[in-house]
């Protein structure tokens, strides 16, 4: 297979690295990332950082990995604060890529070089706050189209974006009416998230007996574990687990412990979970293991006979902790919500509790988020308390498992050939790179085929922001453009190494050529506006960085506009002779709708 096509890495510290609170975005862009440069056949790989310490946490992560393979592959950093330097007019990557959905600013800055620039891709985790969602909005609004694509990690996702993006589509069209249904979006498509195989998997018998021997925990003990943030809120509520564990220890007469391996927000949210498991399962006994310690998290996954997770909030969209259990050889209890559907195998590789939602119960939330009258959390915490996840069914499978050591064992079996098979990183990464080699190959064959200018061009920048001279053009008495002409100042070259040297009239330096073409650029008039973008292109100077360049010589006064014909004959030159004003008025009205063609106002 040929090798991947360079991407550009969108690369934020906080994207792919877990720090002190790992959250599940988090763990899992750090795990992509080990995966893509372990796993990936790229040659070549570009990233676009923000800032010092984004751009060495990457050089470690790539050393690390030995991601280099023995000086066969090169990383290549990019300023995100440099885009437009780094990406126009020739782009270093044929796909940038997001950790989140793409990104509406570079589809809006691809207008600067086209549509077939480059291809935008992102990923989906938490989907539910208002920030989430104007980025799922956009993907209607802003220019994205068939060679882009936002990746979802479940089906549930996939539902969920193309509730909000048609929802927002028709209201668009009964706004403002036309073919809207034609605009074309970037894809969706669906590849889930990844599991090291090789970290996690079935304990060796003396690895369990070491794990269980440090907790306290008897051989005929059967142990729950739930590993996730404490957060009753924003994750799982605990009450279906600490039922199910407290009854299924009551019907079976076994003897249940229960590890919650996570982290809590606060003290005061941690405390209630100690009081409610004190509370709802007193003949249990629970274990509360910090989630931030690698170690002790290896350890709970070794010690547990069967994993639980009764997610209910809105925030969650895939449920990694899910696909590592059934790594680990563990059975899965998981509520029947989102992404986990996608990843319990119901009967089989575990159960599937079912969760229901009730009609009218969270009626206005979503405005009042909208608008600021509710906090995100708040609104998490409203979502989670109308879902219902079914207690009774999951005590009842909970016990089952709990009386069967043989079905767990069966279960636990067939969960770690399913993540083996179809959520290995290297399947993963595949599934990545084989669409970014479907997008990059679509992207050059339109581009190929696409010989028109984009009808934007015209209007000089992006359609959302359109550049000063066009936005602003009613602004100023005049626009100069390429037939105009100009002439020295006296004295214009003697002045300009004093004029550079003042900070008065040196900012913005990247949007000037240097001063030795300036000097000829001055000596060379007078000439017209377009002989010097001959002669700024001569010597590699950006086009919008040449006509800078003008503007700032005829600014400081080192160059000076030659007045038209008109202006020079005055209205007694053009009453004298009739016909030569005739000719003069459709030389004028000509250069006019030259300049509004050129600025896209052409009827």
């Amino acid at each position: 297979m040929d090798s991947a096509p360079t991407i550009a890495l969108v690369y934020d510290d906080d994207a792919y690295s877990e720090g002190a609170d790992p959250m599940g975005r988090r763990v899992a862009g750090r795990a992509f990332l080990e995966a893509y440069l372990d796993h990936g056949t790229f040659a070549r790989l570009a990233a676009m950082v923000r800032g010092p310490r984004s751009a060495e946490s990457l050089v470690a992560a790539w050393r690390g990995r030995s991601a280099d393979r023995g000086g066969t592959r090169t990383l290549h950093l990019l300023d995100r604060s440099g885009f437009h330097r780094s990406f126009f007019p020739d782009s270093p990557a044929g796909v940038i890529h997001s950790p989140q959905p793409p990104e509406p600013e570079l589809a809006w800055a691809r207008q600067a070089a086209g549509p077939h620039a480059y291809s935008l891709t992102g990923v989906t985790h938490t989907l539910c706050s208002a920030e989430a969602v104007r980025l799922l909005r956009e993907l209607v609004t802003a220019p994205f189209g068939p060679d882009d694509a936002i990746i979802c990690t479940s089906s549930a996702v996939a539902a969920m974006i193309e509730e909000i993006t048609g929802t927002y589509a028709e209201y668009l069209r009964s706004r403002l009416g036309g073919g809207l249904a034609q605009v074309p979006t970037a894809r969706r498509t669906i590849i889930p998230l990844g599991v090291d195989v090789d970290r996690f998997r079935p304990p060796t018998p003396t690895e369990r007996a070491e794990a269980r021997r440090a907790l306290g925990i008897g051989e005929n003990e059967t142990v729950l574990l739930f590993v996730g943030r404490l957060a009753h809120h924003a994750k799982a509520h605990p009450f279906p687990i600490f039922r199910a564990a407290a009854e299924s220890a009551a019907r079976s007469g076994k003897r249940v412990r229960l590890l919650l391996v996570g982290w809590a927000p606060h003290p005061a949210m941690h405390q209630a979970f100690v009081d409610g498991a004190r509370e709802l399962a007193p003949g249990v006994i629970t274990h509360f293991i910090d989630g931030r310690d690698p170690a002790a998290r290896q350890a709970a996954w070794h010690a547990a006979d069967l994993f639980v997770s009764p997610s209910d909030s809105i925030q969650e969209t895939f449920g990694l902790a899910v696909v590592e259990a059934m790594a680990t050889g563990l059975p899965v209890i998981a509520s029947d919500w989102d992404g986990y559907r996608d990843l319990v195998d119901d009967g089989s590789t575990g159960f599937l509790v079912p969760t229901s939602m009730v009609a009218g119960a969270t009626v206005g939330a979503t405005s009042r988020l909208l608008i600021g009258e509710l906090s995100y959390d708040h609104f998490l915490a409203e979502c989670s308390q109308a879902t219902v996840v079914d207690v009774p069914a999951m005590a009842g499978v909970v016990a089952r498992l709990v009386e069967d050591p043989a079905l767990r064992r069966r279960m636990g079996e067939a969960g770690r050939a399913r993540a083996v098979e179809r959520f290995a990183w290297p399947r993963i990464v595949a599934a990545y790179e084989d669409l970014w080699r479907d997008l990059d190959a679509s992207r050059r064959a339109r581009a190929l085929a696409d010989r028109s200018p984009p009808r934007w061009q015209g209007a000089g920048g992006p359609s959302a922001y359109p550049s000063p001279e066009r936005t602003f053009a009613a602004y100023p008495t005049q626009t100069l453009d390429s037939p105009d002409r100009i002439e020295p100042a006296p004295g214009a070259i003697d002045r300009v190494d004093r004029l550079l040297a003042m900070p008065l009239i040196h900012h913005a330096p990247g949007r000037r050529s240097h001063a030795t073409l300036i000097r000829q650029a001055i000596a060379d008039a007078p000439c017209s506006v377009a002989d010097l973008d001959a002669m700024f292109a001569a010597s590699g100077i950006e086009p919008g960085v040449a006509r800078a360049t003008v503007a700032w010589m005829l600014k400081y006064d080192g160059s000076r506009r030659i007045p038209g014909w008109c202006e020079q004959l005055g209205d007694e030159s053009t009453q004298e002779s009739p016909t030569a004003g005739s000719d003069i008025v459709d030389e004028l009205e000509e250069r006019e709708i030259e300049r509004q063609g050129f600025l896209g106002n052409a009827p």
